[in-house]
């Protein structure tokens, strides 16, 4: 039964995608997140959902009256583009030879790029900025509510949840707290009932995902988060009102291994915390291997195998058992930043990606400090602080983690952008707001 509805649907998204390209990409992003797996464990059968509502919005978009070049336009694209130019640098200029399926996440970066000129093609007003934003976060509540349902059933740290969209549970957690934020904003920031429910609901559903993996990654990326809601929030009082009270009534059921595993975070030494305190010792390793590599780095996904003679530069520096772990070959690096952006891609892909980031920052820092929301840029204006603030929080998080491949990242930056956009009236389609915060013609 669940085949044959699954079958009735691909049908309906190819009509809503040619018809309206924007749920076609909504679609794509939200099945990107809730992954096939959900629907057949174990086959390949849900990936047609990708094809067809990727395939159908992008040819209802060539079919509409939209502007097909608009998207070169925007400079987060040509960053995109050379992100995509810079892993495929990597791997041709390495001395090492090409990791296994290094090739195939070129080719995810390369749809990446299709996805990100999609995106700033389609997503051009108001009412869409807050309807995709309202969505991925449903799905990223969807997936918390299957997260709970998996720790219930003896999954303690949430490992495979969502297929391979995240990784392992840190990833899942670095996921969580990149929604978070946006979810707590919208209790106080929203007039409307079903909105504030809407961000009870999803942020006490997300917390409980992220407490539920265990990660201490992820706890990081949820105080930072957080923490960066509050400052660059209105609602300051408020929200540390509620992070007090939510404090007070969540800690009796907070498991004690979570509270061990968050305690080993500053541990340096002892068996049981070598987990963390090898984090230290690969960041090193990975900035020697940065620094004798610096223009294109030794390939992706190769630090696991490039680290092994910087072992011989840390003796002496580290305890004897530790560099011992460290150095493992299974062990990778931990850090998007330094031991995958820099080691395996070195400046020229840590520039564009280091560029759309702080872009963002940059942007979203000088709109919020010069234009005060007017009732009609409001809902623009929350969603951007909930987006920036989750933003950080899991950027915080992938600094312990390897989340180089992960796209959401950059749909999450392209989604901030363009409602920077929207409420600067920089966008020129027909529900524009202008400087003055009217709709223009």
């Amino acid at each position: 039964m669940r085949a044959l509805l699954y079958y009735i649907c691909l049908p309906l998204i190819a009509v809503l995608g040619l018809r309206r390209p924007f749920w076609g990409v909504a679609i794509y992003l939200s099945v990107n997140i809730i992954r096939p797996e959900m629907l057949f464990w174990g086959g390949n059968t849900g990936a047609l959902i990708f094809r067809v509502s990727l395939g159908s919005a992008l040819l209802g978009y060539f079919l509409s009256q939209e502007s097909k070049t608009k998207p070169l336009t925007v400079r987060e694209l040509w960053l995109v583009l050379w992100i995509c130019l810079a892993v495929a640098a990597s791997i041709v200029f390495s001395n090492l030879p090409p990791a296994p399926r290094a090739w195939y996440y070129f080719e995810e970066f390369f749809k990446l790029l299709l996805v990100a000129w999609l995106f700033l093609g389609v997503v051009r007003e108001k009412q869409h900025v807050l309807q995709l934003a309202n969505v991925l976060l449903l799905m990223a509540m969807l997936l918390s509510l299957w997260g709970w349902d998996q720790s219930f059933r003896g999954n303690e740290r949430l490992e495979g949840l969502g297929g391979k969209a995240f990784g392992d549970s840190n990833g899942v957690a670095a996921f969580g707290a990149m929604f978070l934020p946006l979810a707590l904003h919208k209790i106080f920031s929203s007039t409307q009932r079903w909105q504030k429910m809407f961000g009870i609901v999803g942020a006490l559903l997300i917390a409980g995902m992220i407490a539920m993996t265990n990660s201490r990654g992820g706890f990081l990326g949820l105080v930072a988060g957080a923490l960066y809601l509050i400052l660059i929030s209105p609602k300051k009082m408020k929200l540390a009102a509620l992070y007090v009270v939510a404090l007070l009534v969540a800690t009796p059921f907070i498991s004690s291994r979570y509270i061990e595993r968050v305690a080993t975070i500053e541990a340096d030494q002892g068996e049981r915390d070598y987990s963390s305190a090898s984090r230290l010792v690969l960041w090193r390793a990975g900035w020697l291997v940065f620094l004798d590599n610096p223009i294109f780095g030794v390939g992706l996904l190769n630090f696991s195998v490039a680290k092994a003679p910087y072992r011989y530069d840390l003796i002496g520096k580290y305890d004897e058992d530790l560099l011992n772990f460290s150095f493992q070959p299974y062990k990778v690096g931990h850090s998007t930043w330094f031991c995958q952006m820099l080691a395996e891609g070195g400046l020229f892909l840590a520039l564009p990606m280091l560029w759309l980031i702080a872009g963002f920052f940059w942007q979203a820092r000088k709109l919020l400090r010069t234009r005060a929301p007017t009732q009609e840029t409001a809902p623009l204006h929350n969603t951007l602080i909930g987006l920036e603030a989750g933003i950080f929080g899991y950027c915080v998080s992938i600094s312990f983690i390897d989340a180089l491949i992960s796209p959401f990242l950059t749909v999450q930056l392209l989604l901030g952008m363009q409602c920077i956009r929207i409420i600067a009236g920089t966008e020129d389609e027909p529900k524009q707001i202008s400087l003055q915060g009217v709709r223009t013609r």
